[in-house]
């Protein structure tokens, strides 16, 4: 039987959620049945790990600037493959990927809402357009997956995703490649870190969703009472001068270490003692995921799309992520017992396993053999 084409499309070529949610789809998919291609703009660490992972990619800009004078490469590529289905993900490749479909009307469309972040911007007109935009291209799209259930409530409230016709399916991980991970003694001595010092982990792009500030905030007060603690930071972006600034002006440049963007994810979480991740708002962040299977004790901001993740309480502690104080309390409280960390990093663990591509991946296989009734 001859295979089905289908192309994922997204717009950036960095490496964030959106294009890691990308990677897991292309590389657990049935290949017997997809030939999967990856577009995406070019030239950068995404396209890398599609290489490496030998799936098809196409090089292809997609300005956040939409004009649909861009859709032509677009439409070049699909003329050159005729994919029988596109799958979107995020706002800009939705928008490129839905005039597709609606210049071809015989290509199936998926959409994937990865985080409805314009809600939280402080532009109204670009929240209006933004939402307007979407809400016009839903008739282009036969299917919307949501990864969460706040998720979908939002988008059928703001009218941009079709009820009957959207699905909530969770990101997913390989949880085996973090079980069990052993203390890489070696990064822990590269960076000057030692077996009596206690480590707050971090690991996000720096911009104001992330939050890194509260984090940095507390540090300068935690170190007072617990010398022993250090802080790393792991990830890149255009607040990380500001935060190493702060950390500088704080004295704080003994105690906090910004490692910078990293591959070795593992290699981080295996020398935490705690993950702190405090955004201002959020999707359904892969970070969350990958610390929640590597065992480790967790504080997060009590936002509606991480509660679905996490129990609070159970399977992580949860804080007010613009109260210094309460995240003050809560790191000094998973300092202060060992007993408490053991059962939030157990819980979190067991938690994981529910996010397994092996649980993932075949729902979104499953809706593509819908919609190409298989």
């Amino acid at each position: 039987m001859e295979k089905f084409k289908i192309l994922q499309l997204i717009d950036g070529g960095f490496l964030g959620g959106g294009q890691t949610n990308v990677l897991s789809i292309a590389m657990n998919a049935d290949s017997g049945t997809f030939d999967i291609s990856i577009a995406a703009r070019g030239g950068e660490k995404f396209e890398e790990e599609v290489q490496k992972s030998n799936i098809t990619f196409h090089p292809l800009e997609l300005p956040k600037v939409m004009r649909t004078k861009y859709l032509k490469p677009l439409q070049e590529l699909y003329d050159e493959n005729r994919y029988d289905l596109i799958h979107t993900h995020g706002g800009v490749a939705g928008f490129y990927g839905r005039i597709l479909k609606k210049h071809n009307p015989g290509l199936k469309c998926v959409h994937t809402i990865h985080g409805i972040h314009y809600i939280n911007s402080g532009n109204i007109f670009r929240k209006s357009l933004s939402r307007s935009i979407e809400q016009y291209l839903v008739q282009f799209t036969d299917r919307t997956i949501c990864e969460t259930h706040n998720d979908f409530l939002t988008a059928v409230k703001n009218r941009i995703a079709d009820r009957a016709k959207t699905d909530i399916i969770p990101n997913g991980i390989n949880t085996g490649t973090y079980a069990n991970l052993k203390k890489n003694s070696a990064l822990m001595q590269q960076l000057g870190l030692n077996e009596n010092n206690f480590i707050v982990g971090n690991i996000s792009r720096f911009d104001e969703q992330k939050n890194q500030k509260l984090i940095l905030q507390t540090a300068y007060f935690l170190i007072r009472k617990y010398p022993q603690i250090r802080f790393i930071f792991v990830g890149a972006g255009k607040n990380l001068k500001n935060m190493q600034d702060l950390a500088r002006e704080s004295k704080l440049e003994d105690f906090v270490i910004f490692a910078g963007e990293q591959e070795n994810l593992k290699d981080y979480y295996s020398i935490f003692d705690i993950f702190v991740f405090p955004s201002l708002w959020e999707g359904m962040p892969y970070v969350l995921l990958e610390a929640m299977a590597s065992r480790l004790p967790i504080i997060c901001s009590y936002l509606p799309n991480l509660l679905e993740v996490i129990k609070p309480d159970h399977s992580a502690l949860i804080i007010d992520p613009r109260d210094m104080d309460d995240l003050f309390r809560k790191i000094s409280a998973l300092y202060q017992n060992s007993e408490l960390r053991e059962e939030l990093a157990q819980n979190a663990m067991i938690e994981s396993t529910q996010y397994d591509v092996t649980e993932t991946v075949p729902q979104i296989e499953q809706i593509y053999r819908e919609l190409l009734k298989q």
